[in-house]
Formats: C-alpha cells, structure tokens, sequence
C-alpha cells in the first residue's frame, strides 16, 4: 500500500482500528483484574501504590492504540512524565494530524482529590517540554471546578484558558470513565472530549447562557436545541436528527 492510499485508508478508518476494543476474554480477565488492583489500592494502600497500579491500568489502555509507542515512565531532567504516546506519522487518522499532534503525555493522579489548577499548570509545562499539545489526566476524580460547578473557574477554568492562550489541550478520564472501556472505545471518547473543550471556548453564541456554565457544554447546546423545538422552529426529525450528532460528537448526555 503505497503512502497516499495509507493516509486515504488511516483517515476514513473505524475507531476500532486506531484503538483496539478490550472484547477478547484474556483482555478483558486483565482489564478486570487491573481495575481491580486500583481500587484496592485507592483504599488500603500507599501513595506509591496507588500510583503504581494506576500507571499499569494506563499503560495497558495506551498500549492498545494501533500505530503508537508507549514510553513509560520517562526522567526527563527534574521532569517525570509518567506516559508518552508517540503516533506513527504516516498511519495516523487526520483528527491526531489536524488536532492532537503525533505525541500525548499521560498523567496519573495518585490521589482522591479533584485535579488541581497547580496539576494542570505542571502538565501545561510538561506539553511544552515535549512540543506536545495533548495531555490526558487518569484520576478517581475530575477537574475542580468553581462555585456553583462553574466551568470557568480552578482547574476547570485553568484549562480552558490553557486551551484559548497556548492551544494546549488538557483532558481527563476518571477511573469510572476508564472502567467503562470494556463498553466504550477510548480512542472515540478522547476525541469527544477534545471537541467539547475546543467548540466550547471557540462558542460566542452560547456565552449568554451564564447561568448554566455549571452544565458540561454538550449538555447547554441540548438546551437551546430543547427550545428550539418547543418554539416549533424545528421538527421533531430535526431535533432528533441533531440530538444524534451531538451525542456522535460529543458524548453522552445526562438527562435528567
């Protein structure tokens, strides 16, 4: 296969062959058994531990992508990165290309606590230490956000202005979100993710909706789609129709 029809086949191809599923009984015997071994540790045991067992979870996720090296648990100088994913340039889909960059940094949080705004500026730092533009956090918990769950205050705020100043994209999976993996390719929820921060702070439209900034964003779009439907300016086809998409491309929706 020569370099064009590679790069024509890696863009239209499925998730499932960027990211390989854990459907296999031996694969997914292990990602139990992981899964397993986390939270045993988050409950009875040390800080090391606990950021032992998370960091083998996440080397085992990250080692399914398709076309990428795992380096684990790189010294670089006072720096330690705990994952760094690097793609392989001519067989990666046109989203790594366009969006993400050929390199990812893992990070693992051996902790109970949400992310902290310290924390995210330490990965900023670690991006820009290896001209990378993608850093994932592995954590029990999610961003710290502001008052009222605002999404644009703590660690929250911190990597969304992360996102508009350095075009640095900061993302997270908590360990209920990676223990979803053996339902959910991870390739498809990363991607999800990038989306929802990126289409959020590019959003001028959506900004008078302060009073809900305590919603994800996929979650105020659904809103005013919601209303559009009950002023009758759009069909139910049409509603239902973008529901769909909205939820291709950004996730599931919490409704309530």
């Amino acid at each position: 296969m020569d370099t064009i029809s590679l790069n024509r086949y890696s863009s239209r191809a499925p998730d499932n062959n960027v990211w390989e599923p854990i459907e296999s009984p031996y694969d997914l015997a292990e990602f139990k058994k992981l899964i397993a071994d986390v939270k045993r540790a988050f409950r009875n045991g040390t800080k090391k531990q606990k950021g032992d067992s998370l960091e083998v979870l996440m080397t085992f996720i990250y080692d399914r992508f398709q076309d990428a090296v795992v380096h684990p648990n790189i010294s670089d100088g006072d720096n330690q990165i705990d994952h760094l994913i690097e793609f392989l340039d001519v067989s990666t889909p046109n989203f790594i290309h366009n969006y993400i960059g050929l390199r990812i940094i893992g990070e693992s949080k051996n902790h109970s606590k949400s992310i902290g705004v310290r924390e995210v500026a330490d990965l900023s730092e670690l991006l820009r230490s290896k001209r990378a533009k993608l850093g994932i956090f592995s954590s029990t918990k999610g961003f710290g956000k502001g008052k009222k769950n605002n999404y644009w205050q703590y660690a929250e705020g911190k990597r969304r202005k992360l996102a508009l100043s350095r075009n640095e994209f900061i993302i997270g999976f908590t360990l209920k979100e990676i223990e979803d993996l053996d339902k959910n390719n991870f390739y498809t929820v990363l991607r999800q993710k990038f989306f929802n921060l990126v289409d959020e702070i590019e959003d001028s439209y959506t900004d008078y909706l302060a009073d809900q900034h305590d919603l994800p964003y996929h979650e105020r779009l659904f809103s005013c789609l919601e209303q559009l439907k009950s002023n009758e300016i759009i069909t139910d086809e049409t509603f239902n129709n973008a529901k769909e998409k909205l939820i291709q491309k950004y996730g599931p929706l919490d409704i309530t």
